[in-house]
């Protein structure tokens, strides 16, 4: 993977802002939301823990993919680097889809 884009891993609502203002940027899955939110709720969350810190966020859904791109404007990751993210979360779902299917 090239700079900036790693393994996927699972951030909490709370710590995203502190993600984005660290320069980095998330990529959601929908199906991490659980029962609680909805993406407008979620998105509503982020936004407001991001505001505590000082970061301005931006959302951008992809929609045929079931994610949602989480931004600060000040430090937007390259279409390579989303690209890049979108595809390593892809293969983790596939993963994780495919080691329930297998589970006993």
């Amino acid at each position: 993977m090239s700079d900036g884009v790693t393994e996927p891993y699972l951030v909490g609502l709370a710590a995203i802002a502190g993600e984005l203002l660290s320069g980095k940027w998330c990529v959601y899955l929908h199906e991490w939301l659980g029962d609680d939110l909805d993406l407008p709720g979620w998105q509503a969350e982020v936004a407001a823990h991001a505001e505590e810190v000082g970061v301005q966020v931006c959302f951008v859904e992809i929609p045929r993919k079931d994610m949602t791109l989480v931004a600060n404007v000040r430090a937007m990751p390259s279409f390579e680097q989303v690209t890049e993210s979108v595809t390593a979360l892809e293969d983790y779902r596939g993963r994780s889809t495919g080691a329930r299917r297998s589970a006993p």
